[in-house]
Parts: structure tokens; C-alpha cells; sequence
């Protein structure tokens, strides 16, 4: 008896809920206000809240665990970091954070390929992740794909706006592309 309320509460701290993360409803409004924003100060405010969001996993499990990852990835342990992000992307598969988190963690331990696998799955997951599509846009733009880096830095700042140096980078790669002769 004791085993099975043991597994009961066990199911109940992992199972999905509907609190937050990318399904969120309230991320539409904040959208909405992010790209018409005209200060950095007005975006930051309105990140701040989309990150909060997108943090939320709905399971007190998963955020432990990922706060966890985050504090070893500070402390420069990337294999604990890794460990507990891959089991919050084995106990929530649906979660585009846990995606996001280890590509970073992939680009922090020079794996390009893992972590433009995993930016792949965060933006399939929720496609407002403005920020992977940002580093997908690095990735291209650093193996030389600019058709592909401007597509990915397009789709961040038209989510992001205040994204400067994906902007201006963006705009770099266009002027380029403008003054390349046909083939």
C-alpha cells in the first residue's frame, strides 16, 4: 500500500500540467506587446515574463532538476549539467526549455551539431523561441549557410525586435548577398 501512494505522488510531481511553458495563453499578449516595443527597457520587462513562462514547466520535479543544470553549468560541471538535462528531456519530451537549455550547454562544450539538433527541437516545440532561432542563425552564419543564418535571424528579431547585434547582423548578410553577382 505504502508503495503505491509512493508511486501515486511519484506520477503526480512528474506528469504534465497546464500551468505554463510554451502553451501558455498569455504568451500571445506578450508577443504581441514585445514587437511593438520601442525601448530595450519595455522588452527586457516584457522577456522577463516570457522567460518566466517558458521556465514554468508545471512540474516542481522538472524545475528543481533544471535549476539544478543551471547551477552546475555555472560552476562550469557541464557532465552533471547535461545529466540532469537530459533526464527532464526524458520525463518531458514536450518541454521546448529543456531543448534550449542544452544547446547552450552544446555550444558551451563546442558540440555545434547536438546543440543545432536541440535549438531544432525548441523551436518545433514553440516557435516564438527567438532566441534559438537566433543561435540556429549563428550556427548557419558560422558554416557559411547565409541563406539560412538571414532566415533565422529574421524569424528572432521579427519575434525580438530588440535583438540588435541579430539585426544588424542580419543586415549584413542581405547587403552581401545584394552585391554578390549572380551565378
Amino acid at each position: 500500500m505504502r508503495i503505491l501512494v509512493f508511486l501515486l505522488v511519484l506520477i503526480g510531481f512528474v506528469t504534465p500540467s497546464a500551468r505554463a511553458d510554451q502553451s501558455d495563453p498569455r504568451l500571445e499578449r506578450l508577443f504581441n506587446q514585445l514587437a511593438s516595443v520601442r525601448t530595450p527597457p519595455e522588452a527586457d520587462m516584457i522577456i522577463s515574463q516570457i522567460d518566466a513562462i517558458w521556465s514554468d514547466s508545471g512540474s516542481d520535479t522538472v524545475d528543481l532538476l533544471m535549476s539544478r543544470a543551471e547551477g552546475a553549468s555555472e560552476a562550469q560541471d557541464f557532465d552533471t549539467a547535461m545529466k540532469l538535462l537530459d533526464v527532464v528531456a526524458e520525463m518531458k519530451a514536450n518541454f521546448a526549455e529543456v531543448w534550449y537549455r542544452r544547446a547552450e550547454l552544446f555550444l558551451q562544450m563546442d558540440s555545434q551539431q547536438e546543440a543545432a539538433a536541440d535549438l531544432t527541437k525548441a523551436v518545433n516545440l514553440e516557435p516564438r523561441q527567438f532566441r534559438a532561432h537566433a543561435l540556429l542563425g549563428r550556427l548557419a552564419d558560422n558554416a557559411g549557410n547565409k541563406a539560412a543564418a538571414l532566415l533565422a535571424y529574421r524569424k528572432a528579431v521579427a519575434l525580438n525586435p530588440m535583438l540588435e547585434a541579430v539585426n544588424k547582423r542580419a543586415g549584413e548578410i542581405s547587403f552581401q548577398e545584394k552585391r554578390q553577382p549572380p551565378i
